[in-house]
């Protein structure tokens, strides 16, 4: 009898000890063909299962879907966590992220202290974790965190993700990144851009406040170089290590950027780790090795049916003020803006950014060519917020607009860009260094929509219209074409075609700076994959002052303004930067200021560059 008691003794230890576990970060990373160990699905319903995927928030993760065979199908699926032994935690706290598509019943996140371990969940009892999920059908990623399980850590338990779908609706749910931390992290920011500063040159320092709650052994935060840390603002490092005594009481650190490479954009994250485990709170850095005196800093978004509220399904004030801290935080000199509704609220953001920023909003829209137009209030214009210590505008008009009404054939320019959504241009005189200045020519554009072959061949016509136009006024600028052009520059969204509709462009005298190979797996168009349909192109001129990968997604938007996707827009923004070498005179001003009487200086330098100054008479 005693070894009979003391064989089911060893048994339940071992069962015991090597299917628990006394902490949880689950990446998913090994998901390839099977859950990670000691994870576990189980189908009570339906022949579909949760599987691994390569789509996973960061890698890997999983997901399930109850649409099979061409159909919505009954399903009911859970997949669990190992148990889970949390005794020793002060204050256990989870967080996951997740992500939904398409319409159907929204996942359970279920605990339970009774579950067996194997077998139909069922047959146990599980309580409901308050978590906060996506909205229905978004299809981004959405932290769900700071779900407290103060009140099952007295006893080992079992965390499940429980899927439903019917014969009527079947969603597509990925999760990944699950994790336990012992406490709560409250971050001030969870972006910072630290600004920029020449190689060798340290950064100004950029604060941050933070608060850790809960049971801390150790507390960590790290960055990778040139990006630095400080808890005095003074000595700097790559990482900093906290005691137990900062529990609960707000701290502060400081970041910098101290880059040793010229003309770089650096994109980061400041990442904690508390008692050896990453938190899956992080802040998302930004910084650059470019001099703000020599940089023009150029941003372009599609602002979904700003000011709006019925076509843009949001609350436009927390939309407006969303936009606002993006562009706050960007910090760029010259915003191309898209899908404006509302000038006012355009005011409203440019006033926030400062009394430096001016705006200008176009006055004409798709169906209405004047702001006297009973369509224009609630049309999508283009327009502009500059810095004006930076960008002196010189005038804006139309492009192609005076081709209308006396062409509108399906080959004008009315008709291939959107019935009237001519290209907003903007002459700008560029002011950097030492009072000299150059002349910019930015073309904002909202190409025609959709993706089939009739709206192809109107963005091909518009490109080929603006394209000459462009190089016939300006010939030997420096032009910008910039925008939603709701298609690719390399190939295009029309499945039965292969050539980008703005080829006639980019063979004669542009190039594309957001080419879809140089960002593979990455999307302007938020909840697709390889969808790059905000672009940036430049006139051939300007490629010696672009430095190399100095453009970007501004993908962070999605990790720290609250519900992006539904609350703020559809479209992420694409952020460039130009460096001017006025060393020497790249380029003659040329400002209206040279119809007066002026005089020049020709300078016959050593170096053999040859520099012009104007100076206009008394």
């Amino acid at each position: 009898m005693k070894k009979i008691y003391l064989l089911l003794l060893l048994q339940y230890f071992f069962s015991f000890s090597f299917g628990q576990i006394t902490s949880l970060h689950e990446n998913f990373s090994t998901c390839i063909t099977s859950l990670p160990s000691n994870w576990q699905k189980y189908s009570v319903t339906g022949s579909d299962s949760w599987q691994c995927t390569s789509g996973g928030q960061t890698s890997r993760g999983i997901q399930m879907s109850g649409y099979s065979g061409g159909t919505n199908n009954t399903n009911e699926d859970w997949v669990i966590s190992p148990e889970i032994d949390l005794n020793l935690y002060t204050n256990p706290m989870l967080s996951f992220w997740c992500r939904t598509k398409y319409s159907g019943p929204f996942i359970q996140v279920l605990i339970s202290n009774n579950y067996s371990g194997s077998g139909n969940p069922n047959s146990a009892t599980w309580n409901t974790l308050p978590a906060i999920l996506p909205t229905a059908s978004s299809d981004v990623w959405f932290l769900s965190d700071n779900i407290s399980l103060q009140a099952f850590k007295s006893q080992p338990f079992f965390i499940a993700f429980k899927y439903i779908s019917n014969t009527s609706a079947a969603a597509t749910w990925k999760v990944d990144e699950v994790n336990i931390s012992d406490g709560s992290l409250f971050l001030s920011k969870k972006f910072i851009n630290v600004g920029q500063t020449s190689a060798g040159l340290p950064s100004a320092a950029s604060p941050l406040a933070f608060t850790m709650s809960g049971g801390i052994t150790s507390f960590t935060a790290t960055v990778q170089s040139p990006f630095e840390i400080s808890s005095d603002g003074i000595n700097y490092n790559t990482q900093l290590s906290y005691n137990p005594s900062i529990s609960g009481n707000t701290q502060f650190m400081y970041l910098r950027i101290n880059p040793n490479i010229d003309d770089k954009v650096y994109r980061s994250e400041l990442r904690f780790t508390l008692n050896g485990n990453i938190l899956s709170e992080d802040v998302k850095l930004l910084g650059t090795s470019l001099p703000d005196d020599k940089t023009l800093r150029v941003y372009t978004w599609n602002m979904r049916w700003f000011g709006d509220p019925s076509s843009c399904s949001c609350d436009t004030n927390e939309a407006r003020l969303n936009a606002t801290q993006i562009l706050k935080d960007i910090n760029a000199d010259i915003y191309c803006l898209q899908e404006v509704v509302s000038a006012s609220q355009i005011g409203l953001i440019a006033s926030a950014l400062g009394s430096n920023y001016n705006y200008i909003v176009s006055p004409y829209c798709s169906f209405a060519t004047s702001t006297s137009s009973s369509n224009y209030g609630t049309g999508q214009k283009l327009a502009y917020i500059y810095n004006s210590d930076k960008i002196e505008n010189l005038g804006t008009f139309g492009l192609l607009a005076s081709t209308y009404p006396s062409d509108t054939s399906t080959n004008s320019g009315y008709y291939c860009f959107s019935s009237g959504r001519f290209p907003f241009v903007l002459k700008a005189k560029l002011k950097l260094k030492n009072g000299l200045s150059d002349t910019i020519i930015f073309s904002n554009i909202h190409a025609k929509a959709i993706s089939d072959i009739s709206s192809y061949n109107r963005r091909q016509c518009g490109a080929t219209k603006m394209t000459d136009s462009l190089n016939t006024l300006f010939p030997n600028h420096k032009i910008i074409v910039l925008g939603d052009y709701n298609d690719y520059l390399e190939g295009t969204t029309v499945s039965s075609l292969s050539v980008t509709p703005y080829k006639y462009m980019l063979d004669h005298g542009f190039e594309g700076i957001t080419l879809p190979s140089k960002y593979p797996n990455q999307t302007t168009y938020v909840g697709s994959i390889d969808n790059i349909i905000d672009n940036i192109s430049i006139s051939d001129n300007l490629n010696a002052l672009y430095p190399d990968s100095s453009c970007f997604i501004f993908s962070e938007v999605e990790n720290y303004i609250s519900n992006y996707s539904n609350s703020t827009s559809d479209h992420l923004p694409v952020m460039s930067y130009f460096k001017f070498n006025f060393n020497y005179a790249t380029s003659v001003d040329e400002t209206p200021s040279l119809s007066k009487t002026s005089f020049f200086n020709i300078l016959n330098p050593s170096s053999s560059k040859l520099s012009i100054y104007f100076h206009e008479a008394k």
